[in-house]
């Protein structure tokens, strides 16, 4: 039975807010819903929307550089005013904006087709899950995806019959929508030349709309530019990230579905901050000394942005599935809009005979992003162009089969398949989800302010090192992933330390440092907790090694001259070091501190009237040189001794406090010979493979660069990215 269209709106209703409800219900269990991660876009966004909130008309995010344009800070600013600063209120609004854009998709394409085909795209904008994804977070997507149906529809509207009101409407749009992105100003040609032909042109009032739409355009614009100029110094795009993206999005080298900051690209951000005109020239210059590359870059663009595929940024589609039924199951693939839609673009073009306002705002869209980043977000304003023409290809096969016109039908089958096979799934080289994917989701379970969420955080960490370990080498990233892994038992480490529980605290700080050794802040932390549990002797050596990584630190030294003096009776050492703490402090310099130096000068017979830090911590330099610290007690070469294999373990326990000595006393030696030794004392007496990994990598940045140890830095690399974390 055929439903009567006057029941299309309702229903197209009830589509959209019954999804969008399953989604928003599914989307409370993601760690997402109430945290932003800090150094997001997003957050930058919502700290703006939020100091527009409290009374700042710049709505600037403290902190931030404030790169993007504003206007969705205003945007959110202008939720938060009215329903409180809640992440809530702004996915709530987001999804009825989603809403609009259904209907708005519907209303569009009852202009190019019949009103059961409209409702088919108006269905299949609906049932994309892209759209609820980015609905629910901070980014202009949405919201791009609505002005963009508005700048359409009210186009469309002005051209049939023009008004003050639907000038005013189309013209007010146009301005939002390219404050909102500036790389849309693309948008503002292809609007002013579609209605130069059908309004603009005219000899009665034509001129006279050209004005009236400039200059409501301009003075509606005019407020963001006045802000690029009061925040940024000049007069410019609203947009102001720099040139470096750009650079990268067009070098002949960017592998277009991931950002990665190559030397040449580090380098020039040592250089100097790229502004847009810069950008240009580079590239200009790639493109005329390497055309074929820049092609092929450009090729790879076109395919990727309408690949099944959905490229991450901050968020994955993929793994945000696992979370959402609905997401997972009830969603359209991107791949069977863009195939259809491909395809319909190609085949209303041939049967209109002319190209429509549909087709400028497809290449719109395309032409608009191809010059930046290739990602899943950037291509939600295409969506609502490909439903329509997927549902035009939807009805050129249902009235060919009707007529029984088998060659027709088989040409459009044919093509839709071609394409189908052309836009399947090609994912990263690391998969669909990435090991920055999980790292991301970990974190925010670990930093979402709930406790019971700590084992799931612990358990994306895990599959972010099963993934790591399970491919090549060039594609692993098992720093990133150990650094997660140590920021999460330091997390784990301050609960044990609010709740009084200095042995768990300890083992949680011990996996932290097995996982980051080059901490200094968790090697001073330890060793604060070793001084807790009675272990003075341990709780210098971690002192040391936190000294050894920040030596002009004013706590690490204070730390270390309190552990000599107080727990482990070495007056001279504590002296020593506090004479450091004392160079490194700010002043005014602690009163318990010079109390302290003054009561060891008292002991150790080395009072000066006036007091000269300089030759006080010289002559303290020199007593420990004669009196403690032996050439003799130590090897002058990489090696350790060869009596080292039958020292005791306390003796060996000493030796390597010793070294740390001497790499913080400066005495001439080679430090790369030092640390061959400490490296080779975790690696063959204390087996310790991380604190080994560092220190003989240390060796070797300092020098010792010998075919052994790059062969022994290999193994131990490779043993390390593929063990068992557990």
């Amino acid at each position: 039975m055929n439903m009567p269209p006057r029941y299309f709106p309702a229903l197209l209703l009830m589509l959209a807010c019954f999804i969008r409800l399953i989604y928003f219900y599914q989307f409370q269990e993601n760690p997402f819903f109430d945290h932003l991660p800090e150094l997001w876009d997003q957050t930058l966004y919502h700290k703006g929307a939020q100091a527009l909130v409290e009374g700042d008309p710049f709505a600037l995010a403290p902190g931030e550089p404030n790169q993007q344009s504003p206007f969705y800070q205003y945007f959110l600013g202008l939720i938060y005013f009215f329903s409180g600063v809640e992440l809530t209120s702004a996915w709530i609004v987001q999804l009825i904006l989603g809403i609009v854009s259904t209907f708005l998709v519907y209303v569009i394409a009852k202009r190019y087709m019949s009103q059961g085909s409209a409702f088919m795209a108006a269905v299949m904008f609906t049932f994309y899950g892209g759209n609820w994804f980015y609905e629910c977070t901070l980014y202009r997507a949405s919201l791009v995806t609505l002005l963009i149906l508005s700048v359409c529809l009210l186009l469309l509207r002005f051209a049939e019959r023009p008004s003050i009101g639907l000038l005013i409407g189309s013209a007010l749009s146009l301005s939002f929508l390219t404050q909102a992105r500036t790389n849309l100003i693309l948008f503002v040609p292809f609007a002013l030349v579609y209605l130069w032909k059908k309004v603009f042109s005219r000899r009665d009032m034509g001129r006279k709309w050209l004005a009236g739409y400039l200059v409501i355009f301009f003075l509606a614009s005019l407020p963001l530019l006045i802000w690029v100029k009061q925040i940024h110094g000049n007069w410019g795009p609203y947009d102001q990230t720099g040139g470096e993206n750009f650079y990268l999005a067009n070098s002949p080298d960017y592998s277009v579905r991931s950002v990665v900051h190559d030397k040449k690209y580090r380098n020039l951000l040592e250089s100097e901050r790229l502004g847009t005109r810069p950008a240009l020239q580079l590239i200009l210059k790639d493109i005329a000394e390497r055309p074929l590359d820049v092609t092929k870059v450009y090729l790879k663009k076109v395919y990727y942005y309408f690949n099944d595929y959905e490229v991450p940024t901050t968020h994955n589609y993929y793994l945000s599935s696992e979370l959402s039924s609905v997401l997972k199951w009830g969603s359209i693939p991107f791949g069977v809009i863009a195939t259809l839609g491909i395809s319909g673009f190609f085949w209303s073009w041939k049967s209109w005979k002319r190209l429509t306002l549909l087709h400028a705002f497809f290449l719109g869209n395309l032409l608009a992003y191809l010059p930046f980043f290739i990602f899943s977000r950037y291509r939600l304003s295409m969506v609502p162009f490909l439903c329509i023409f997927s549902a035009f290809t939807l009805q050129m096969i249902y009235q060919r089969f009707q007529k029984n016109d088998l060659r027709a039908l088989s040409s459009v089958i044919i093509s839709v398949f071609a394409l189908g096979w052309f836009v399947k799934t090609a994912p990263l080289p690391e998969g669909k989800i990435r090991i920055l994917d999980y790292i991301n989701l970990s974190s925010a379970y670990l930093n979402n302010h709930k406790s019971d969420d700590d084992d799931r955080a612990y358990n994306y960490l895990e599959r972010s090192w099963e993934l790591s370990r399970s491919l090549p080498a060039d594609l692993r990233n098992p720093k990133m992933i150990r650094r997660a892994l140590s920021h999460f038992y330091f997390r784990k480490a301050d609960s044990f330390w609010n709740k009084g529980d200095a042995v768990r605290e300890a083992f949680a700080l011990r996996r932290a440092i097995a996982f980051d050794f080059s901490s200094s802040p968790l090697h001073a932390r330890y060793s604060s907790n070793l001084i807790k549990k009675g272990e003075p002797k341990k709780a210098l050596l971690e002192a040391l090694i936190a000294l050894t990584l920040t030596p002009n630190s004013f706590d690490l030294n204070l730390l270390a001259g309190k552990i000599y003096t107080n727990e482990l009776s070495h007056p001279l050492w504590g002296l020593y070091h506090f004479l450091l703490a004392r160079n490194f402090a700010d002043q005014p310099v602690p009163s318990s501190l010079e109390n302290s130096i003054q009561n060891l000068q008292g002991v150790l017979n080395l009072n000066s009237i006036p007091f000269d830090l300089q030759k006080l911590t010289l002559k303290v330099r020199d007593r420990l040189t004669r009196e403690i610290l032996s050439l003799k007690s130590f090897s002058m070469n990489p090696t350790l001794p060869v009596e080292a294999s039958n020292w005791a373990s306390e003796k060996l326990y000493n030796y390597r406090l010793g070294l740390h000595q001497y790499l913080l006393f400066e005495r001439g030696v080679n430090p790369a010979f030092i640390y061959h030794q400490l490296g080779m004392l975790e690696w063959n007496f204390f087996k310790n493979d991380n604190s080994a990994f560092y220190y003989l990598e240390k060796a070797w940045d300092h020098g010792l660069r010998t075919q052994q140890l790059a062969s022994l830095l290999n193994d131990l690399s490779e043993k390390l990215a593929t063990r068992n974390i557990s």
